[in-house]
């Protein structure tokens, strides 16, 4: 990660306890706290991306709003429909199933894969910050006086949609192993 989008797993690290350092130095148990702080790592990058996504939801709803107040209702259901793929894929990361370490998980992940996962998560980070910028003054402006220019920006959104759910199910393909590889 860069400096503006700071490591978590450093972050997660430095806030252990006694008590979870105390646990690093048993073995078996050492295994399971690494494990454990990697995926509260992602958890935590998983709910802020989610976060973004209700972010770009919220724009939408605000120009679909200023659109009814004006009486203009001829993009409504595109952007309805804007909003309800946003307000899915933010569900979907923030329940994602994690990877676990116990002996009854459906998914299975050991901690080089987590780390490898998080590591390549800047496509899918990025991706979402880029529906924010897409949903913002002055990419996505409603002009009462030109209501199809609205057009091409919430094309461009549906495409920045796109991009974040192809994104989105690499990664989940990733985690559960069945990604394809040449």
């Amino acid at each position: 990660m860069s400096q503006d989008n700071p490591d978590i797993r450093n972050q997660v690290s430095a806030s252990r306890g006694p008590q979870k350092n105390l646990e690093l130095l048993i073995p078996g148990l050492s295994t399971y706290r690494k494990l454990d702080d990697i995926r509260a790592a992602d958890d935590m990058l998983r709910n802020q991306v989610a976060d973004k996504l209700n972010v770009a939801k919220s724009n939408l709803e605000g120009i679909r709003k200023q659109m009814s107040s004006g009486g203009v209702f001829t993009n409504l259901t595109n952007i309805g429909s804007l909003i309800f793929q946003l307000q899915q894929i933010a569900g979907e990361v923030r329940h994602a199933e994690q990877g676990y370490s116990g002996w009854v998980a459906s998914i299975t992940i050991d901690q080089n894969r987590l780390n490898q996962l998080y590591d390549n998560d800047n496509a899918f980070v990025s991706s979402a910050f880029a529906l924010v910028t897409a949903t913002s003054p002055p990419n996505l402006v409603y002009d009462p006086a030109n209501t199809a220019s609205i057009m091409a920006a919430l094309s461009r959104v549906g495409s920045a949609i796109s991009d974040f759910k192809q994104k989105w199910s690499v990664r989940m393909e990733a985690v559960k192993g069945v990604l394809l590889k040449q």
